[in-house]
C-alpha cells in the first residue's frame, strides 16, 4: 500500500479511537483546534475553532499572519522552481504520524494488558503491530526508492 494511504488509515485509526473514548495522542491536538471531546461518554461535547489557540496564534498575533504569508511565499517560490525534494515536505508528516501511532499503540496494549485476558493483548498486538510494520514497509519502498 502507499505511503498516503498508510498515514491518512493510521490517522483516522486514532481519530476513532479518540472518539471511542480512549485517551489517544490526538486528544490535545483536537482541544488546540478547537474540538473538544468527553472520553467518558464517547461524544464530542463541542467545536469551537475561532475561541481556540490555534486561531488566535494564527490570526490573533502579527507573527502568526507573517508565518502564514510566509508559507504562502515559500509555496509559491516552489511551484515555479520545481528544484525541491517533495520527501523534505513528507518526512515531517510521517514522523508525526507514526510518533503518534506507536505512542498510542504502547498506551492502549498497556490498557489491554492491565485488563489480564492474555488472548485479547494478543490480538490487539497483532492487530496494531501488522498495521506499525506496514507502516514502516511502505515508508521504506516511498523514501527508499526515490
Amino acid at each position: 500500500m502507499k505511503l498516503g494511504a498508510y498515514t491518512v488509515m493510521l490517522t483516522v485509526l486514532l481519530l476513532v479511537l479518540t472518539f471511542a473514548g480512549l485517551n489517544t495522542t490526538l486528544t490535545d491536538p483536537l482541544e488546540f483546534v478547537g474540538i473538544q471531546v468527553d472520553n467518558t461518554a464517547s461524544t464530542v461535547t463541542g467545536v469551537d475553532v475561532e475561541n481556540s489557540s490555534f486561531w488566535s496564534n494564527i490570526f490573533g498575533s502579527t507573527a502568526g499572519i507573517l508565518i502564514l504569508l510566509g508559507t504562502a511565499g515559500i509555496v509559491l517560490i516552489g511551484l515555479f522552481g520545481k528544484g525541491y525534494d517533495v520527501s523534505l515536505i513528507i518526512a515531517p508528516l510521517v514522523v508525526v504520524v507514526g510518533a503518534a501511532y506507536i505512542v498510542t499503540f504502547v498506551g492502549i496494549i498497556s490498557q489491554v494488558n492491565a485488563m489480564g485476558v492474555s488472548w485479547i493483548t494478543n490480538v490487539t498486538t497483532v492487530l496494531f503491530g501488522g498495521l506499525m510494520v506496514g507502516f514502516v514497509w511502505s515508508c521504506v519502498d516511498y523514501f527508499g526508492g526515490r
